[in-house]
């Protein structure tokens, strides 16, 4: 097999994806490597989310400014009192 690093990207998901990973369940199948679709990982991360999700911990901004005078990297979150915001600059 090839470095996985001389592998193309692909910018483009479709949902009959597949990635590879580590079977994580006891038995005769603990620790072998298997295929998982991205459509099958999807449901699985649906159906096991926590629901409703709670985020703590969130930094005060009053905007994208000020949250990166705060240290919020771009893409990170903070709030405006009760409303979340992603740092887009």
């Amino acid at each position: 097999m090839a470095n996985i690093s001389s592998y193309t990207s692909d910018t483009t998901i479709d949902p009959a994806d597949k990635v590879i990973g580590t079977d994580g369940t006891s038995g005769a199948d603990a620790g072998k490597t298997k295929n998982y679709t991205v459509s099958s990982l999807s449901t699985h991360i649906s159906a096991n989310l926590s629901s409703p999700v709670k985020i703590s911990g969130l930094s005060e901004a009053a905007d994208d400014t000020a949250a990166a005078s705060a240290g919020i990297a771009v893409n990170g979150l903070y709030r405006t009192g009760s409303v979340l915001k992603i740092r887009v600059s």
